[in-house]
């Protein structure tokens, strides 16, 4: 029984060991997230128009600091005023995602956007991965934003892991859906063959038993003529008998 005992608590440490490592991993990751924002924050507030662009991006996301829209629409603006094409397209895109997307208005950014995702621009082609996923000015198509986050992930400008697997979630989510909802139209549509069958039996059950009704009113008829027709007889031959004896 001690080796069995033995092996178990090497076991049971083992695994506590691989938790412990987990947990700092996990904190790792927050610290480090952490001093990338500081880092980025006073680089920022040095006026370095790429660290501006970063600092809103982590207020957007969430990443290293608590989200703050109106934070990052502030460090997107001032990073856009310095220049920044992708500061301003993602500005642009808050802003239609708050009011919501007017083509008179907002036509040109997203041919801005196309156009700089289509020349390869990672910040742009993770911008119109968002909007394909989201279906904000574009028709929604996950097959098409997942496309896009793979070539954002190819040009290796951001950790899109995160986005590419929620929008593989969706894929397999809306696929589920169809099955459900084709299996709704054939099991509808069985229904409904069901019930015209039924219908269809019915009318035939009625048809029958109408004809049915039918004959037994002409029989009917026929014995009451044949009453009649024998009554009809009988007297006659009553007649003729009282005739023949009043001859006789």
């Amino acid at each position: 029984m001690r080796p069995i005992n033995q092996a178990v608590t090497t076991l049971l440490l083992s695994a506590s060991l691989i938790v412990v490592h987990c947990s700092l991993q996990a904190e790792d990751l927050i610290d480090h997230s952490s001093n990338v924002f500081k880092f980025q924050h006073k680089l920022a507030e040095n006026g370095n128009v790429h660290a501006q662009f970063k600092l809103a991006t982590m207020y957007e996301t969430g990443d290293g600091v608590n989200a703050d829209i109106e934070q990052a629409k502030n460090w997107y603006t001032k990073a856009s005023a310095a220049g920044s094409a992708p500061a301003n397209q993602r500005l642009t895109y808050l802003e239609v995602k708050q009011q919501g997307y007017n083509p008179s208005q907002h036509k040109q950014w997203l041919a801005s956007v196309k156009e700089d995702a289509a020349a390869h621009n990672a910040d742009s082609t993770y911008l119109l991965a968002q909007l394909y996923s989201q279906g904000i000015g574009v028709k929604k198509d996950l097959a098409k934003s997942l496309e896009l986050y793979d070539q954002v992930a190819i040009l290796g400008s951001a950790d899109v892991e995160k986005e590419i697997t929620e929008v593989q979630a969706q894929i397999v989510k809306a696929r589920e859906a169809k099955v459900v909802e084709r299996m709704k139209r054939e099991q509808e549509q069985v229904r409904q063959l069901a019930a015209k069958q039924a219908q269809e039996k019915n009318k035939q059950q009625q048809k029958i038993k109408q004809a049915e009704v039918e004959k037994l009113e002409r029989e009917e008829k026929r014995r009451r003529y044949e009453a009649v027709m024998l009554k009809l007889k009988q007297e006659q031959e009553m007649i003729d008998r009282q005739q023949a004896e009043m001859t006789g």
